[in-house]
């Protein structure tokens, strides 16, 4: 094999987790937004567990080809993902409202909303991570560090054309990339079928 194959080879995983994860935050946002304005619009509670089940639903299935190597299940991902974000997006919008009502701590709010985001989609990922990969636990701080590094995109960037999903991608994916080739644990493997 050439050097440019073996360099392709190497670099081909963490460029396709980027894409994928990017792709995940960027279209998770616009599909829960539009189907949370179907629904009345945000702040109604169930506006916004409905946005965040789509968010979540669409971060977790473009994120599970990047952990499908390490013989994670399609529909457990998917799932804990879904029931994650669903319970994660409505909470952390409270977390952000109750702060900034009472304190008027605008920023404190924003932040502690996004950590919250990172936090309940990356725990109940992790939950069924753990069962494929050495070091699992680090994704829950990839996680939030991703949804705070969007965060800063999106406020010192002021964009909204996907720029701020890629840094998302860029944490996520090339993290979900390395814990799933690097730190398999012994016995799993790629599954044949894929399926439950």
């Amino acid at each position: 094999m050439t050097t440019r194959s073996k360099t392709w080879t190497n670099i081909k995983p963490g460029l396709i987790g980027v894409l994928l994860s990017s792709a995940g935050m960027f279209l998770g946002y616009e599909l829960g937004s539009e189907t949370a304005r179907l629904l009345g619009g945000e702040p109604l509670i169930w506006a916004r567990i409905s946005k965040g089940i789509v968010w979540g639903a669409v971060i977790g299935g473009l994120q599970w080809p990047i952990v499908r190597g390490a013989g994670v299940l399609p529909l457990r991902f998917l799932v804990a993902s879904t029931v994650g974000f669903a319970a994660g997006y409505p909470l952390g919008q409270t977390i952000q409202a109750n702060i900034v009502f009472h304190w008027s701590l605008q920023l404190t709010g924003y932040w502690s909303a996004l950590a919250a985001f990172g936090f309940f989609l990356g725990v109940p990922q992790w939950w069924i991570l753990r069962r494929h990969m050495n070091r699992a636990s680090l994704w829950v701080l990839l996680s939030v560090i991703g949804w705070i590094l969007t965060g800063l995109a999106r406020i010192g960037l002021r964009t909204g054309d996907g720029l701020d999903a890629l840094w998302y991608g860029i944490v996520t994916g090339l993290g979900l990339v390395w814990l799933a080739r690097s730190q398999p644990l012994p016995g799993r493997g790629v599954s044949a079928s894929g399926n439950e």
